[in-house]
């Protein structure tokens, strides 16, 4: 995911939000193309995103100074938690698609209660994941251990990713230059 970071912002953008809002424009006109696609829209979507934070933190890591401890191995777990709620809810479309008959109230309602705190546990993830790399990103630019008030800047970016891309992504170009090639 590493080479997210070289790409330049226009790029990311539209590898990112590009398809999405081309794909919810065209809703319009077509809604049965849009539900047709809207997996793969969602599943670009989130890789783009997910994969984003996700080569912030890994390859950004490696140029923490000496003294800042932040647990990798735990970020990747709990960023994993919304992959695996994405993948539950694009079955959960595929098997709608293929047997709409066979989903009925039982099993709607069974689905529903792994749902649920599948998308509390993804937010949580979600989160997670956005601090985490907005941290590791401000502390190498500061070369200390940043602490939320450096890097509040950072996770709001991040979150909005629709805006941040423009403004985060050419200093995380810069930096990407000085991570050791392996």
């Amino acid at each position: 995911m590493a080479f997210l970071l070289k790409l330049k912002h226009w790029q990311l953008f539209l590898l990112t939000w590009g398809l999405s809002l081309v794909a919810n424009i065209s809703s319009f006109v077509n809604f049965r193309l849009f539900l047709s696609i809207f997996p793969l829209v969602m599943l670009l979507f989130v890789v783009g995103v997910l994969g984003w934070y996700w080569a912030i933190a890994t390859t950004l890591f490696k140029l923490l100074p000496a003294g800042v401890k932040l647990n990798l191995r735990r970020f990747k777990v709990v960023l994993a938690l919304p992959v695996v709620y994405i993948l539950f809810i694009l079955g959960y479309f595929a098997l709608s698609f293929l047997m709409p008959d066979r989903l009925g109230g039982a099993l709607v309602l069974a689905i529903m209660w792994i749902i649920i705190p599948l998308h509390l546990l993804s937010m949580a993830g979600i989160f997670y994941g956005l601090r985490f790399a907005a941290k590791v990103l401000k502390s190498v630019e500061l070369q200390r251990e940043a602490h939320f008030g450096d890097y509040a800047a950072e996770f709001f970016l991040l979150w909005f990713s629709i805006i941040g891309v423009w403004i985060v992504q050419p200093r995380l170009n810069q930096l990407v230059r000085e991570v050791p090639q392996e």
